[in-house]
């Protein structure tokens, strides 16, 4: 029997970047305008999809049984996908109806062995979410990986050549300026998912995918102090949040188990289990302007604290708005980090 530490990846996404993630939002138009608004990002293009030959869960549905409205915006390195569920069975009204609002998966495009993905993490055990056809833009596939990943993945079967594209836009937005905050070089540093189990998902990720290898590492004072969680200082001696952290192509990807104590993270798993629980723009030069702005807007901080004595973390309530929560992170100039990695994963 081949060990763990043996034991190969069954695919292989090194050198595939995540070039989306999708939010379920209540409503495309409204949160369109409202990204445009506060952060500057567009054009926005509108188009509505009602998949053929699609599967959900195993079953199959009729063509135009189910319609979703999509709204697209490139934002740096990530193309930003809102999903408005408009009618019928999906896996967006699945999710709209049980949780909300929120980051619904990340994608990694299309996928030339599209094919092999989809049947090699099948084979594993891995069933498909939800996968139909769209005209002239390919096959979509959702995994539904939400127990060993923390979220649905998709990959997506390219179009044959020449096949004509019939989902023409019906909308298109443009910001009418710069947003409230200024994001011109910004770009989303880092995708933040909780977990029920860190070190299990860590090891997800690398059999199945070959992601990682991963730096594990434990958030808990007094490396973490100062906190601060809905405008109410944490006393909570155990506050404590197990990490697993991994540098994957263009964004970072964050695993978090929340162990203990209040905070966003136990918080949002509480109520909404495993997920993608923020988006974050890593270290910025103006945080505090952002954090500034973005309040005058009546998105008030989250949480925020000092982290291994060297770094402000803030996370922004920017659920209602902007469909999940964004983070902004500053350095305390001169100051040593007193973190310390317990392991890395694999070995």
């Amino acid at each position: 029997m081949t060990s763990q530490r043996e034991r190969q990846p069954v695919i292989s996404m090194k050198g595939r970047e995540i070039v989306q993630v999708g939010i379920v939002v209540a409503d495309a138009a409204k949160t369109a305008r409202r990204y445009a608004s506060l952060f500057g990002i567009g054009p926005w293009l509108f188009v509505d999809i009602a998949p053929r030959d699609m599967i959900l869960r195993g079953k199959s549905l009729r063509d135009g049984e189910s319609c979703v409205r999509v709204a697209l915006a490139q934002f740096g390195n990530l193309e930003i996908e809102l999903l408005q569920p408009l009618y019928g069975p999906s896996t967006h009204m699945t999710f709209f109806e049980q949780q909300g609002e929120g980051i619904h998966h990340f994608s990694f495009g299309p996928l030339d062995d599209h094919d092999r993905i989809v049947s090699a993490l099948r084979a594993e055990g891995i069933g498909i979410e939800m996968q139909g056809l769209m005209n002239g833009a390919g096959t979509f596939s959702y995994m539904a990986t939400q127990r060993e990943l923390g979220t649905i993945i998709e990959a997506v079967r390219p179009a044959p050549p020449g096949e004509p594209l019939t989902l023409a836009p019906w909308g298109h937005y443009v910001p009418p300026g710069p947003g409230f905050v200024d994001t011109q070089g910004k770009k989303i540093a880092q995708i933040g998912i909780v977990v029920e189990d860190v070190d299990a998902a860590a090891k997800h990720y690398w059999e199945l995918l070959g992601i990682g290898p991963w730096t594990l590492i434990d958030f808990k004072p007094p490396h973490v102090s100062g906190t601060v969680f809905h405008g109410i200082p944490v006393i909570h001696p155990d506050f404590c949040v197990k990490a697993a952290l991994t540098d994957h192509g263009n964004v970072q990807i964050e695993l978090l188990q929340p162990v203990s104590g209040p905070g966003t993270h136990m918080e949002f798993l509480q109520r909404r289990g495993q997920g993608i629980h923020h988006l974050s723009f890593g270290l910025v030069d103006d945080h505090d302007d952002c954090v500034a702005r973005l309040a005058s807007q009546g998105i008030e901080i989250e949480m925020t604290g000092m982290l291994g004595g060297f770094a402000v973390f803030t996370y922004m309530a920017s659920q209602e708005q902007l469909g999940t929560i964004y983070e902004f992170v500053k350095n305390v100039p001169g100051t040593p980090t007193a973190l310390a990695p317990r392991g890395v994963y694999p070995q």
